[in-house]
């Protein structure tokens, strides 16, 4: 029996060139947009749903570092959203109903809404002020040749933290952000 199996940094190669291949579409003027909106924003808001989720939470803890107000949506201390604040929604497929929900919510309170999707004509898109799309190409549940190699939407959830990342750094320069200044707002409860 042939092993097909690839070594670890093989695969790590492949996956690190899946998702440049993802961040070198990105529309340079959706991020433009995308800092516009959360340099004027009051508040930020975030929210997706399981490991999207995770993904913008991290985000919001980031944009806390830094000094801005953000919050996680379902949160107990998440306070209510208004005008003049910002949801940014994570959603690989753009049609997870929660967060088209929270999204309708959110617009209905006159608060902007920035989507971060694989697919631009979607739910979650024609809500949103500002799309931002990571193009993915996911395996297809027959297991084709073309696409990620890997399961399901991690390339969207991998693409879309590298992609905030960058968000957070062009914050902090924009922002002249000091390590020390963001030391004092990192958690000091673990």
């Amino acid at each position: 029996m042939e092993d097909n199996s690839l070594g670890i940094r093989a695969t790590a190669q492949i996956i690190l060139d899946e998702i440049h291949s993802v961040l070198e579409k990105i529309d340079e003027r959706a991020y433009e947009e995308f800092m516009s909106c959360i340099l004027k924003a009051k508040n930020v808001f975030v929210t997706g749903q399981g490991r999207s989720g995770l993904v913008s939470r991290t985000f919001a803890m980031r944009l806390t570092h830094i000094g801005l107000n953000a919050y996680c949506v379902g949160d107990a201390t998440t306070p209510n959203i208004d005008k003049g604040d910002l949801l940014i929604a994570c959603s690989s497929s753009g049609s997870t109903y929660i967060t088209c929900y929270i999204a309708g919510l959110a617009k209905k309170s006159h608060a902007k809404v920035i989507a971060v999707t694989s697919h631009k004509n979607s739910p979650l898109a024609e809500q949103a002020n500002v799309v931002v799309e990571l193009s993915v190409q996911e395996v297809s549940t027959n297991y084709k040749d073309d696409g990620s190699i890997q399961f399901r939407s991690t390339l969207f959830e991998q693409a879309c933290l590298v992609y905030l990342d960058g968000i957070i750094l062009a914050l902090v320069k924009k922002l002249n952000s000091s390590e020390k200044d963001m030391h004092k707002r990192h958690s000091n409860l673990e």
